[in-house]
């Protein structure tokens, strides 16, 4: 929630290798970064209590989020590693 107003988000992913080579950029720059990682065949928290999981497997993602004034550097740096 919070994220909207202090934090801006620079990229999604879902595969860890890739997260850490963004991860890794970022730090380098000097630049701190936020993850946050949801399940995204979960809407919330109380879908599988409810239903059970019948047989849907979870699909990670990878959110990463830095400060507002760092945002431009952030999505310049991810961009030019994809």
């Amino acid at each position: 929630m919070l994220e909207q107003f202090f934090k801006s988000q620079v990229a999604v992913v879902s595969d860890p290798y890739q997260c850490n080579h963004i991860t890794d950029a970022l730090a380098a720059a000097g630049i701190k970064f936020y993850c946050k990682t949801k399940d995204v065949n979960r809407r919330n928290t109380f879908d599988q209590a409810r239903i059970g999981s019948l047989g849907i497997k979870p699909k990670y993602v990878t959110e990463i989020f830095v400060d507002k004034e760092n945002a431009d550097m952030a999505l310049h740096i991810v961009h030019t590693l994809k």
